[in-house]
């Protein structure tokens, strides 16, 4: 059965789902003429496994037609309850190449866990051999594998929708420890940093090949680009300087020219690193719960703050505790206007439908600007 926790579902009873999200349109601007703040729910498959409880998490990989239909679920049941549905019904089988992928990283599935990217090898020299084939590969005709090809032909003669692909991915961070062990990226960079700076130099250059290839194929002309590198606390003021704001600062000057979108999520406790984001032009951010809000808006005084009430909060709170963080960070985070409630990095597994309303709730009646809190 569905979360569905019933102390939340009574506190909420005269919660209208869809006034609330007809309101939420106009409230997305960074601006305080706007009725309030606006909300935003994330879920993942993480916390859909939890809130369906899946009896196989390997099947929800493998079988489209599962897929398609546990998203059914759960889409019916957050469409009644929030007002919204969150997953897609009609799921691809195939999908482009990732980064990782180029340096030799695939997907390991097993039961009961999401998919996880396998380090590729803890020898150096192997390495190097690894970063010569990433170097002298074409990434124009490597990125689409035939098998993608066909399902977005097939996809496109029956007149159904396309991606747009070439928007966003992982950060330098979070792909240089899944191409290779945490231990591993941290020991190279003191005892092979010649070997890092290469791979830092060539992880540039091919994301931006792969994603023009990306964007070229499907025909996408939008400007922006998003970011998601929950490891970026694993690397100090210092190494993340040298190994991945180059990266950054080179794929954001292709895909985000000034004025577009450049965000910027992270689990992670990442608050030293908040200078340098400023530096990069990141305007919209999702940050881990223990970075304050309040040095959020002063670091990044321009950017939309996603967030930022912890997930965890949001899942085991008293509604109380959760009402006193929320009003917290409205006080620190959207007195200009750009705050947009939602949690601090992701939806945590085993919130309920009535925990996302009871964020809803206190959002409509205390983070207002065309009325007193």
């Amino acid at each position: 059965m569905p979360i569905i926790e019933s102390e939340f579902m009574q506190l909420t009873a005269g919660l209208d789902p869809e006034t609330f999200w007809a309101e939420n349109d106009a409230c997305e601007a960074f601006t305080t003429d706007k009725p309030r703040c606006a909300v935003s729910f994330s879920p993942d498959d993480h916390w859909l496994f939890e809130f369906m409880q899946v009896p196989s998490t390997l099947r929800y990989y493998q079988d489209k037609a599962y897929r398609d239909q546990l998203h059914r679920e759960a889409n019916r049941v957050t469409q009644q309850y929030v007002g919204r549905m969150f997953f897609d019904e009609d799921t691809w089988v195939s999908s482009p190449r990732r980064i990782e992928n180029l340096f030799g990283s695939e997907f390991s599935y097993t039961e009961n866990a999401t998919p996880w990217l396998t380090h590729v090898t803890n020898d150096p020299d192997e390495f190097a051999t690894l970063l010569d084939r990433a170097q002298a590969a074409d990434v124009q005709s490597w990125a689409l594998p035939e098998a993608y090809l066909r399902e977005w032909e097939e996809r496109k003669a029956r007149g159904l929708p396309l991606p747009r692909l070439g928007e966003g991915s992982r950060g330098p961070a979070t792909i240089m420890t899944s191409v290779l062990q945490p231990e591993t990226v941290f020991f190279w960079m003191y005892d092979h940093p010649d070997l890092m700076r290469r791979f830092r130099d060539i992880l540039a250059r091919k994301m931006v090949e792969l994603n023009r290839a990306l964007r070229a194929f499907s025909g996408n002309t939008d400007a922006g680009w998003w970011i998601t590198d929950d490891n970026s606390a694993l690397f100090n003021r210092k190494l993340y300087r040298e190994y991945c704001f180059p990266v950054l600062e080179q794929v954001l000057a292709a895909m985000a020219p000034p004025g577009s979108r450049r965000y910027q999520h992270s689990d992670s406790s990442m608050g030293h690193l908040l200078d340098q984001q400023r530096e990069l032009g990141i305007n919209s951010v999702n940050y881990g719960p223990e970075v304050d809000a309040g040095l959020i808006r002063e670091k990044l005084p321009e950017a939309i703050v996603n967030g930022h009430t912890p997930p965890l909060l949001l899942r085991n709170g008293s509604p109380d505790e959760i009402q006193a963080r929320v009003v917290s960070d409205f006080q620190k985070a959207g007195a200009t206007g750009g705050l947009i409630v939602t949690t601090a990095g992701s939806l945590a597994a085993g919130t309920g439908v009535g925990r996302m309303r009871w964020l809803m709730q206190l959002v409509q009646d205390h983070c207002r600007y065309d009325r007193a809190a």
